[in-house]
């Protein structure tokens, strides 16, 4: 299942992705608060992954960003004086891409963002971009068609970087020969805690068109944990053909391929 949401914003810094989460969190915590306790209470997978996309004629900008009161661009200059963000001169309508696997939080998120209405950016000292607070106003809510897999392989792309680790944290691609292994250990321990079984049998991702890209990513854990305000994430991007069984790679199309797919990584799109 698939929903698009559109926004009116004057910019987006390349720090987002915790704080769409957050926009989750908030929006399923309105109008269901069991099921945000069942979601968010502990650190497990989550059945969605997203996508953001800017609209065309941006001005991309280095700007001061203050993430927290603990990492500002006073304590962190190296990282935070100059960070990118995406400028939209006049307001620009950007589009957020959501696909789930659980229709309870679909329900939960579009009932959220209607009672919200428009989401603050900015929270408190959180994320303070150039000095000014920064809120998205919530304009149209709309489903998306769903083209399900009926015949394998399948072309897809990525409509958010493709994030896969090691066993022991480290970031591979597909030009390693243990990609796929480290692909199918994390998919099928992901899909034993969302649905109750993992995958019926291995899943392939064959790169056509890929590159990689670096993404920069924070959250609040990660901050206290390491004293740093940004973490760096070697991810793929780009086109595959996708191998395995038809429900498998369904559910994948739902919920994303890789690590961190509940923080915004791994949401692919079918293309032929």
């Amino acid at each position: 299942m698939r929903l698009k949401i559109t926004f009116i914003a004057e910019s987006v810094p390349i720090l987002y992705r915790h704080r769409i989460v957050s926009l989750f969190k908030e929006s399923v915590k309105r109008t269901d608060p069991s099921y945000f306790r069942e979601l968010y209470s502990f650190p497990t997978p989550k059945p969605y992954t997203f996508s953001l996309a800017l609209p065309r004629g941006f001005i991309l900008k280095q700007l001061p960003v203050q993430v927290d009161s603990d990492f500002t661009p006073e304590t962190h200059p190296e990282e935070l004086s100059a960070l990118e963000v995406f400028e939209f001169p006049n307001g620009g309508y950007i589009s957020l891409l959501v696909s789930t696997s659980d229709y309870r939080f679909l329900v939960s998120l579009v009932n959220g963002l209607v009672r919200l209405g428009r989401f603050n950016f900015t929270n408190r000292d959180e994320m303070v971009v150039g000095g000014k607070s920064l809120s998205w106003e919530v304009v149209k809510v709309a489903p998306l068609p769903e083209r399900r897999v009926q015949e394998l392989p399948v072309t897809v792309r990525t409509l958010s970087p493709i994030l896969v680790e090691e066993r022991g944290g480290n970031p591979i691609l597909p030009d390693n020969p243990r990609f796929n292994e480290a692909v199918n250990f994390v998919v099928n321990r992901r899909l034993k805690l969302l649905r109750g079984r993992g995958l019926r049998r291995p899943i392939a991702l064959e790169p056509l068109k890929v590159r990689k890209k670096v993404v920069k990513h924070t959250f609040s854990y990660f901050r206290r944990r390491t004293g740093r305000p940004i973490m760096y994430l070697t991810c793929s991007e780009g086109t595959f053909k996708l191998y395995g069984d038809r429900e498998d790679i369904n559910f994948l199309l739902d919920t994303g391929i890789g690590n961190k797919t509940g923080q915004g990584f791994g949401m692919v799109e079918v293309v032929s």
